[in-house]
């Protein structure tokens, strides 16, 4: 097993070639073999170093203790300890991580000589980050300007957490990085990763003006217009995402720009973003402008025309406290489309009068109606106290007695009873009281005739 070391190995102290040969022997003889290794110094760091490769998995497990020991004052052992934390094996890995952090500077580089390395590295920088914030921040920024370094959001979050440990000292240091002219990808990654800290806001909009003028790919742009949403006042910033929100390409791209402008304050920029030639961007401008009395008549014309459903269910939604459109989110109840009915439903059903019942109404007695529809008229029912809809909500509960019955249609049913206990009037409670009664009652409705309707209040005085 050890005949593969070196000259240089072989001529070390013989104790130490026999303390190693001791590992896989039995409790004692190892623990008294790693005791010895450990008062060894720099002579037995330099044999265990050279041996690593050869030893057995068990060998490995029970030297980590001595290394760990050694680390703080002899290179050999941090160079083992860094071969160590690239071990296939789960308990030698993270038991070399915790000793190269705690081993002082010494082991700290160690950890940095692994950052690279996303199969060790990220939990490295997990390490370093918490151990030493201020020492880690350039090696951090280095590992997320190297190859691959965007693809690591570990990096990413290591970094704003040593940024956040490090206190006062970091700006400069940051600001300083950014003097070096470092490539766009890389700066869009670090202020990503400083855009949730809100005391970095100023910095972070430093480093998109830097950034933004030279991204020229979808990973740095897109990172680049999340940061942006939380980045400190800037005009130059604003002036980007504006450009965004027309870019030719990447309708992901022109989505993130209008909830980048909407989160900056500057939502009414997005108007243009309701003409978008996609529709998610199109629903995503007309979810931030709602309430933005400018542009109630375009999204309303969405709400009845555009040939997307989501985009007109989202819309409909956007709608919502704007009572002038009231007839619009009425009509949409019978969109041909079971999204906008529901969404349409949705926000009828936060008003405080009752428009549009004729038409719910309608749609919850329809035996093909999609669940979805059918769950937003029951909320309906409850929510403006129809108890006019006893009928309606009884034939909902008996369709689940079909063998066809679907998941959906049994949640709707249990859903249809809490309706009916919560409207509390005579013909609710003798739905209720013949359904109590039937045998064969599925689980989830028996669930919903005892649970507690703490979280409801009744519609009206129950009978006598």
């Amino acid at each position: 097993m050890l005949g593969a070391w070196s000259t240089a190995a072989a001529q070390e102290p013989a104790k130490f070639v026999g303390a190693l040969q001791e590992l896989d022997g039995d409790h004692d003889r190892s623990l008294a073999a790693v005791q010895e290794l450990q008062a060894g110094g720099e002579p037995a760091a330099i044999t265990i170093r050279d041996a690593w490769s050869t030893l057995s998995r068990r060998a490995q497990r029970r030297l980590i203790a001595a290394l760990a020991s050694l680390a703080r004052n002899h290179e050999p052992a941090v160079e083992c300890l860094v071969e160590a934390a690239r071990s296939p094996d789960e308990q030698i890995r993270e038991g070399a991580l915790s000793a190269l952090r705690r081993a002082g500077p010494a082991g700290w580089e160690g950890l940095i000589t692994l950052l690279p390395e996303p199969e060790v590295g990220d939990r490295a920088a997990v390490l370093l980050a918490r151990t030493e914030p201020d020492a880690a921040i350039s090696p951090l920024l280095d590992a997320l300007m190297a190859e691959g370094g965007d693809e690591r959001p570990v990096l990413r979050s290591a970094l704003a957490t040593a940024v956040q440990r490090a206190g006062q000292t970091v700006e400069p240091k940051l600001r300083a990085w950014l003097e070096a002219e470092p490539s766009p990808s890389g700066v869009a990654n670090a202020a990503l990763a400083l855009a949730s800290i809100e005391d970095y806001a100023p910095v972070v909009a430093v480093f998109i003006e830097y950034a933004a003028p030279s991204s020229n790919d979808f990973a740095t742009t897109w990172r680049l217009l999340q940061s942006a949403a939380t980045a400190g006042p800037s005009e130059a910033v604003d002036h980007w995402i504006q450009s965004q929100l027309q870019a030719p390409e990447g309708w992901m791209l022109r989505r993130a720009a209008v909830d980048a402008i909407a989160a900056r304050g500057r939502r009414t920029d997005a108007r243009i973003a309701l003409e978008d030639p996609y529709p998610r961007v199109r629903a995503r401008a007309a979810r931030v402008l709602s309430k933005d009395p400018d542009s109630m008549t375009a999204r309303a014309t969405l709400a009845r025309k555009d040939t997307w459903p989501m985009v007109r269910a989202e819309a409909v939604t956007s709608l919502r406290n704007e009572p002038v459109a009231t007839p619009v989110i009425v009509a949409a109840v019978d969109d041909p489309m079971s999204e906008v009915r529901a969404a349409a439903i949705k926000v009828l059903t936060r008003t405080s009068h009752d428009e549009g019942w004729d038409r719910i109404h309608a749609h919850l007695r329809g035996r093909n109606e999609w669940p979805q529809v059918a769950a937003a008229a029951i909320d309906y029912v409850v929510a403006h106290c129809r108890t006019d809809a006893v009928d309606a909500l009884f034939t909902i509960v008996r369709r689940v007695a079909s063998p066809s019955a679907l998941t959906d249609d049994i949640n709707n049913a249990a859903h249809a009873i809490v309706a009916l206990r919560v409207l509390n009037t005579p013909e609710a409670e003798a739905a209720v009281r013949q359904l109590r009664g039937s045998t064969g009652v599925p689980p989830t409705l028996e669930m919903a005739l005892e649970e507690p309707l703490s979280k409801h209040r009744p519609c009206a005085p129950a009978s006598p």
